[in-house]
């Protein structure tokens, strides 16, 4: 049969090409033409980030957000990115998913290698904040001090 040159072509289109050549070998051959290596990441707020290997080769960005389990509450539902990589460049696009024409949207089918990441909200971001978290503790300690100190003098 030889080689034969598949790169840039979809499934279905490589697929064919290899059943034009099995045919002059095979009286009805059958070819199933998959991307092993069809694979989105989902990052940030959400309740199961991960990497996802996709098995029918055809993802929605709603869908993926659901295999990770949704956007979380701290999550921004109008500020999701999608980083995908075209041509050795990266291209970064935000969508608002409470918007209509996101179904609109280049990025709602995802493509191999896809990265979606839901950016936190400010309450999250100010949340992580260690200063946030250490002034109850430091003002505790001192009204302790200041009740001890006015108990014994």
């Amino acid at each position: 049969m030889g080689k034969i040159s598949v790169v840039g072509f979809s499934t279905a289109e490589a697929s064919e090409r290899i059943l034009e050549k099995l045919k002059n070998f095979l009286k009805e051959p059958t070819v199933n033409v998959r991307n092993l290596s069809f694979r989105i990441s989902v990052l940030g707020e959400v309740a199961r980030p991960a990497l996802f290997s996709i098995p029918n080769e055809q993802i929605t960005l709603t869908e993926a957000l659901g295999l990770a389990g949704d956007i979380t509450i701290f999550g921004r539902r109008d500020n999701v990115m999608v980083i995908r990589e075209e041509n050795g460049k990266r291209i970064f696009s935000r969508i608002d998913l409470t918007q209509r024409d996101v179904f609109r949207s280049p990025f709602f089918y995802l493509h191999p290698n896809d990265v979606v990441y839901v950016e936190p909200t400010k309450a999250r971001a100010a949340n992580a904040d260690r200063t946030n978290q250490l002034i109850p503790i430091v003002l505790s300690g001192l009204s302790i001090i200041a009740i001890i100190t006015t108990r014994v003098f």
